[in-house]
């Protein structure tokens, strides 16, 4: 079992595209695309093999007949939608999707470590739970799948509501689970983290808390010091177990621990 410690940007893009659908008539396209059993990853395209899937559900509406058959006006629609959504629903709210889904996988891993995968996953809420190594999750439709060799992958989805099961690969199989909210630090928190931190290092931990993930050079423009100053401070957090530095190419980016998570916020936001 392996929990995904990063965004899955596209899984959130069709994650959207279920609210967009909910919120819409149901002669809109992506209305029309979605059904109870069915939603398409839009970061892949809508194909063949998803409408003939779709069409054995319910009957061809006039916009999904439109894309089975080819026309190009139609595909234009739907990138045309797709783009917008990546663009409005996911890449504004980055910061807020990369935090969530830190926060959460933080929280879970270190239960995952603590007491076991069990106990993990009944932490995950959503009637998901392993009896007699059987895992048993509640999504939109039934069916019954044999893992086999294969990983099994806990995704958090920020922009998700439902535990969705992602068509499956040759060496895993994904369960996205909503995140929840991004964390908020709240002020009584804050106070008492500058008195026991000191208010340069308390501002760092809270960055880094809030961006999910954040660069030096990221967090040195953020607390508006220099990238040595900045160093200083992430030195002390990853000292202190609060942090964690991952080299990534020519950077080093600073994430919470689950400790540094738990400090940095509200007894609220932590109880899930």
């Amino acid at each position: 079992m392996r929990l995904c410690a990063v965004p899955d940007f596209d899984a959130e893009l069709s994650a959207a595209g279920v609210a967009q659908a909910r919120r819409g008539r149901p002669d809109e396209p992506l209305a029309q695309l979605y059904s109870r059993s069915t939603r398409p990853d839009l970061a892949e395209g809508v194909g063949p093999q998803y409408l003939s899937h779709l069409f054995a559900r319910r009957s061809p509406m006039p916009f999904t007949k439109a894309l089975a058959e080819g026309d190009d006006r139609a595909h234009g629609v739907l990138a045309e939608i797709t783009g917008h959504l990546r663009s409005v629903a996911v890449d504004a709210r980055r910061t807020g999707i990369s935090s969530a889904v830190s926060a959460r996988v933080a929280d879970l891993s270190h239960l995952y470590v603590g007491r076991g995968a069990s106990a993990m996953l009944h932490r995950l809420g959503h009637r998901i739970r392993l009896r007699h190594g059987v895992l048993e999750v509640p999504t939109v439709f039934d069916a019954d799948m044999e893992l086999g060799d294969r990983a099994l992958r806990i995704q958090a989805v920020a922009l998700g509501r439902q535990v969705v099961l992602a068509e499956p690969a040759l060496d895993h199989l994904t369960v996205r689970i909503p995140a929840g909210a991004p964390p908020q630090p709240h002020s009584d928190q804050l106070l008492a983290l500058r008195a026991l931190l000191g208010t340069g290092r308390a501002e760092a931990l809270e960055a880094v808390v809030v961006s999910g993930g954040i660069t030096g050079q990221q967090l040195a423009s953020r607390l508006g010091v220099s990238n040595a100053a900045a160093s200083r401070s992430a030195a002390v957090l990853r000292r202190t177990g609060l942090i964690r530095s991952l080299r990534m190419g020519q950077s080093v980016r600073h994430v919470a621990t689950p400790l540094g998570y738990h400090l940095a916020q509200s007894g609220a936001a932590t109880g899930r």
